[in-house]
Formats: C-alpha cells, structure tokens, sequence
C-alpha cells in the first residue's frame, strides 16, 4: 500500500503520527511488537482499515453471542427434515490443510443432492462468505462419505436473515452471486421436492424471517428483529 502509494516510511509515520520505526515494524511482520492502537494509525494513514477478529474452540466467537444464528439453524433443520432431507449439524472438516465447519449438512436420500448451507443473519464480508461457501462445496463430499451418504450433487446454499440492509447490499453485488441462481420461492420449491428437478441447481440462496422475540448481532451493533408490519 505504501509504495503504491509512493510513500516513504518516515512520510506514513507523520501522517500517522508514529516513529518510523515503528512502519519498518508493521512492513517486517512484527507489528504483534506494537499495541492495536498504532497498528490501526499507520494503516489508516494508507486509507486502509483493520478488520480484528476472535476466534475460540473452532467456530466464530459471534456465533456464542449470536442467536439468531442459532435460531435460524434449527429453524432450517427442522423444515429440511420434514421434505425428507438427512441434515447433520456443525461439521467439521480438516483435509488438504483447510479446516472449518459447516453449518448444515444436509442429503437427500432419494436423489442423493447434497446442500452445504452457510447460515448468515448479516452480509459483512462478501468475499470471504463466497470464499468460505466454495472451499466447503468443494470438500463437502469427503465430509458425505463419512456418514455414508451417496452423492450424485453438491449445491452451495446461503441462508440469510431477513432485513432491508441485506437485500440492498446483495442487490448491489448481485453479479456476484450469479451461481446462486435458486431463490426464493422457486429455491423452497426444489427444497420440497429436488426429485421433479432433472439437475441440481449450482447454487441456492434464501432468506429467514427471525421472530421479534429473537435477538441477533448485525454489522457491529446487536439489535432485536422488529415483528413484520
């Protein structure tokens, strides 16, 4: 960013209010040398920001705090089981160097379609969610194998909690999404009934209406869903 920038240490150090040194630190990969505090000025200095997160015992630290995502997890489990799918919970996965867990796993014994549902009560990152989704989509049948399910197909899937926001900033990356053809109510119609559908889709996307009574965190802030006028 720097010398993109055509910038010289000691330049970022006065816009940032920082001793030299300390840029030469951040640009070696010490910058664990320095508080948060002067990490973030000389970033900020190159119009950058720091994006600081937790992690403990695997999934995010969020999810702990977060039930929303709790809701809509089981919500979807129990819809998925009453059309005939096998959905499995929280599993994880350690192959070729890349670990993590996926939300819902779910089979379908008569068709042998397999959804990898990522659950999302806000749109933060888009990159790393797409990232994230086709990593999962791509060792979900590994992870298959080991609950003895035949897979014929893997379809990505994002479930997002219901709100305005959501819907502006996926409308604005829509071109993003563009694998994520299956939605709405044509998306619950394939759900019911995968069996109709000659092809698996590529992927699916929906969203979750949470109730007033549920609380969940969005963006930075933790707010409660308003009932639906």
């Amino acid at each position: 960013m720097r010398v993109r920038q055509r910038l010289t240490q000691a330049a970022v150090a006065l816009r940032a209010g920082v001793g030299r040194s300390a840029v030469s630190l951040v640009e070696r990969g010490r910058a664990r040398e320095l508080s948060i505090g002067v990490v973030e000025a000389i970033i900020g200095a190159l119009g950058g920001r720091i994006d600081l997160r937790v992690f403990w015992n695997g999934p995010d630290l969020d999810r702990l705090l977060d039930a929303g995502h709790a809701w809509i997890g089981a919500s979807i489990k129990r819809r998925l089981e009453r059309w005939g799918w096998v959905v499995q919970v929280e599993v994880s996965y350690s192959r070729y160097g890349e670990r993590g867990r996926i939300d819902l796993l779910a089979w379908h014994p008569v068709t042998g379609s397999l959804l990898v549902i990522e659950v999302k009560t806000a749109m933060v990152d888009v990159q790393q969610l797409l990232g994230d989704l086709d990593a999962k989509a791509r060792l979900a049948r590994h992870e298959a194998a080991r609950f003895g399910w035949r897979v014929n197909g893997v379809v990505p899937a994002i479930v997002l909690a219901e709100d305005r926001t959501t819907r502006r900033r996926l409308s604005e990356m829509d071109a993003l999404f563009d694998r994520y053809a299956l939605r709405g109510r044509a998306c619950i119609s394939w759900l019911r009934t995968p069996s109709q559908a000659p092809n698996a889709p590529s992927g699916a996307l929906w969203f979750v209406r949470v109730p007033s009574t549920v609380a969940f965190a969005t963006g930075q802030q933790r707010v409660r869903q308003r009932r639906a006028a």
